[in-house]
């Protein structure tokens, strides 16, 4: 086997993952070879430091607000769009109802009742998004203290 292909396996070797034969002929080329005895050496000098090495954990607090911040933040989206789900069904309905009797009616042209339906639904979901966008402003305006 090459110089090269040695130094490849040294962090094997180290590591128990050689079969017997890998391990033998690196165990013989180790013998003759000081620069891969070096940088054997090297490596479990590397090993070592590494074992002792401990990461800080951070503060139980730490965590604590970040779970809570998380969770807000998903209660909160998930509540907003059921609300906006909710709101888009019930003025959906309600605009339904109040045209029920023009959506009946079989002289009116279906290309027509679909338009008005479209419309309806466009309007219904423009009207709950500039109610959550004005909602949305108002909780962060920021001169909202300063007289005019």
């Amino acid at each position: 086997m090459d110089h090269q292909k040695i130094k490849e396996l040294i962090s094997s070797y180290l590591d128990g993952e050689l079969d017997r034969e890998q391990e033998k002929i690196v165990i013989s080329h180790l013998k003759s070879c000081p620069e891969c005895r070096r940088e054997l050496e090297e490596m479990k000098k590397l090993e070592e430091i590494m074992s002792r090495i401990e990461l800080k954990k951070p503060p139980q607090e730490m965590w604590q607000t970040y779970w809570n911040s998380v969770y807000n933040r998903l209660e909160r989206r998930i509540g907003w769009i059921l609300l906006s789900v909710g709101a888009i069904i019930l003025l959906f309905f309600g605009g339904y109802k109040m045209m029920e009797g023009m959506i009946h009616d079989p002289s009116i042209p279906f290309l027509l009742k679909l338009g008005i339906l479209a419309g309806l639904g466009g309007t219904v979901v423009l009207l709950v998004s500039l109610g959550r966008e004005q909602l949305f402003t108002r909780k962060r305006e920021r001169y909202k203290e300063v007289e005019k």
